[in-house]
């Protein structure tokens, strides 16, 4: 939540985080017939207690992430908030440490979660969901890391239909079907939406360059290199050079990224089968 406020009050991120779900959720939104289930993910106890038991009303769903612990620290940890919080939200634990493609040590991948400390961890904790390494990597932008769907299977006969799949990106797309039969009622996506996102803002803004700059600054990036000198020719031959309100505002940005952010997940609700879903359910109602 730190990173919806500029200032870092993870508490005061919240409160803008709900704020605007208030609005969107409100009687006069186009969106109000719409079920909202916020999800606070990745919040850790020793940090983050204030907002997950203060807020956990507020969310469906929390993970409670030990992870980072010793194994038998993480149960303790887990097992403890989940007790404490029984009943008020659903909570999501993991089973070990999902490796993060920040990070230079990848020693960790590839060693998937054993079908017995899946047992072990949802046994001794009462986590509603369990999320295990399946061979998968955090905020995955073009590793080898890659999703290993018979250590899925084989925790899901342990423990159940009960997982949840962090890295998403490590997944093949002809993979992305079977996921929901491997035992996962949940997955996170979170890296592929901000790397689409960012790419089309980037080539709204490479598209409009000769609306954003005007000509001494263009001349000044291609004399730097930055840029090629045939932008100018083809400032030349369309609209004058220069910056348009229409173009720098913040409205081309935002529906460039809202319209590929938007794409990406039509294309994971089609791979998942959401739409055959929704058309059964439309046929029920008939």
């Amino acid at each position: 939540m730190t990173l919806l406020s500029h200032s870092g009050n993870p508490l005061l991120g919240n409160q803008l985080m709900f704020s605007d779900l208030a609005v969107f959720a409100g009687k006069d939104s186009p969106y109000r017939q719409l079920r909202i289930m916020p999800h606070l993910d990745h919040a850790f106890p020793w940090r983050d207690m204030d907002v997950l038991v203060q807020w956990a009303g507020k969310f469906a769903s929390v993970m409670c992430d030990a992870s980072e612990k010793p194994f038998d620290e993480n149960i303790q940890i887990t097992a403890e908030y989940v007790k404490r919080m029984r009943g008020k939200v659903v909570v999501e634990g993991a089973v070990d440490e999902i490796p993060d493609n920040s990070r230079l040590d990848k020693s960790v991948i590839g060693d998937t979660t054993t079908p017995e400390q899946a047992k072990r961890f949802k046994k001794a904790t009462g986590v509603d969901i369990l999320v295990p390494n399946v061979g998968t990597e955090h905020r995955a932008t073009g590793s080898k890391a890659r999703y290993n769907p018979k250590a899925a299977q084989a925790i899901r006969d342990a423990v159940g239909s009960i997982l949840c799949l962090h890295g998403t990106s490590s997944v093949a797309h002809e993979m992305l079907p079977l996921l929901p039969t491997h035992g996962f009622v949940k997955i996170n996506i979170y890296t592929t939406l901000a790397v689409h996102g960012g790419q089309a803002v980037a080539r709204n803004v490479l598209s409009n360059l000769t609306q954003i700059f005007d000509e001494t600054q263009l001349r000044s990036l291609a004399e730097s290199g930055v840029i090629g000198p045939a932008i100018l020719a083809q400032g030349a031959q369309g609209a004058a050079i220069g910056p348009k309100l229409s173009i720098v505002a913040n409205p081309p940005r935002r529906d460039a990224w809202f319209g590929a952010v938007r794409d990406r997940c039509m294309e994971f609700l089609d791979a998942l089968g959401y739409r055959k879903f929704a058309s059964e359910i439309k046929e029920k109602k008939a």
